[in-house]
């Protein structure tokens, strides 16, 4: 439960400084970069908690997952996420942070997270609170 409101709270600074960034009338460069920096820092965060998060949850139910991978498809055979290709893209991207030395590949990187990942993100947390979370409170 705490792993899960983590993970929550992450996704919605990020939200937050995505929202802050759309509302800005005519941002310089610096500003723009700025900003995308924290969008994929904030992203890379979550990505990783959002997997060991995961991990544990699979682990209560006697599965041991120790990989991004191995937790996004038996997420997918759980039904939780519904395209399994992003969820290689999103983990993709991640991975391809660090390594990301192109101005336009790091802004393409952000772009996928404003546009695709969060969505599917918010999606998945869901999936996770209504099946875990809301019936561990249940029983």
């Amino acid at each position: 439960m705490l792993s899960y409101r983590y993970v929550f709270r992450l996704l919605l600074h990020l939200k937050n400084v995505i929202s802050a960034f759309k509302q800005m009338e005519h941002p310089d460069e610096l500003t723009k970069e700025v900003f995308r920096d924290s969008i994929v820092k904030k992203y890379e965060i979550l990505e990783n908690q959002l997997w060991k998060l995961l991990s544990k949850i699979f682990k209560a139910s006697g599965l041991e997952m120790n990989s991004p991978r191995a937790c996004y498809r038996q997420a997918f055979k759980e039904g939780w996420i519904e395209n399994i290709d992003i969820w290689n893209d999103i983990l993709s991207s991640r991975n391809a942070t660090a390594h990301v030395y192109n101005e336009e590949d790091y802004e393409q990187i952000k772009n996928k997270i404003v546009n695709e990942y969060v969505h599917e993100i918010e999606k998945l947390l869901e999936k996770i609170k209504e099946e875990v979370i809301d019936d561990d409170v249940r029983n």
